[in-house]
C-alpha cells in the first residue's frame, strides 16, 4: 500500500470508523440531536454542530489546496455555522462533512506519491505534512465534540 492511501485511509477512518483512537466522529454524532449539537456551553462558545461545519469548511480548504489554489479564510476560520433549526438541518450538515470527507480521502489516494515532499501554494507545509494534519484535526475536534457532548447531556435541566 502507498503512503496516499495510507494517509487517505487515516483522514477517513476519523471520520467513519477503525481509526486507532477507537473512537470516530460518525458514531459520536449519531445520538447526538440537534438541540444537542447547537448548544453552547460553559466550557466553549463553539458547538457541535459548528466543529463539524469547520471541519467540513476545512475539508474544502484541503482539496483546494491540492488542486493548487490557496483559498482565503476569513475571520471566521470556517466556524460560522449556519442556523440548524430542526433535526433534517442537523442530518444534511452530518451528510455534507461526511461526503467532503470521502472526496477529500479520494483526492488524497489520487494525489502523486513523488508530490508529497512538494510545498503547497502557501510555501509554509509539504502536501505530507498538510495531508497529516487535516487528519490530525479532525481528531482533535473529534475530542472536543466528546468532550461537549458529555458536558451537554450532563448539564443542569432548566426549570
Amino acid at each position: 500500500m502507498n503512503i496516499t492511501t495510507c494517509i487517505a485511509r487515516h483522514i477517513s477512518e476519523v471520520f467513519e470508523g477503525n481509526n486507532w483512537t477507537e473512537v470516530d466522529i460518525k458514531q459520536t454524532l449519531s445520538d447526538v440531536t440537534w438541540e444537542e449539537a447547537t448548544t453552547i456551553t460553559a466550557a466553549s462558545v463553539n458547538t457541535i454542530a459548528a466543529l463539524l461545519f469547520h471541519l467540513d469548511f476545512y475539508n474544502g480548504v484541503i482539496m483546494s489546496r491540492l488542486n493548487g489554489i490557496n483559498p482565503v479564510i476569513d475571520e471566521h476560520n470556517g466556524m460560522n455555522v449556519p442556523p440548524i433549526e430542526n433535526e433534517r438541518q442537523w442530518k444534511q450538515l452530518q451528510q455534507k462533512a461526511f461526503d467532503s470527507t470521502a472526496r477529500l480521502a479520494a483526492m488524497v489516494e489520487d494525489f502523486p506519491e513523488e508530490r508529497l515532499q512538494e510545498l503547497t501554494q502557501r510555501g509554509l507545509q509539504t502536501y505530507y505534512k498538510t495531508l497529516h494534519g487535516i487528519a490530525e484535526h479532525s481528531h482533535y475536534h473529534l475530542g472536543q465534540m466528546v468532550l461537549l457532548k458529555n458536558l451537554v447531556r450532563n448539564m443542569p435541566k432548566a426549570g
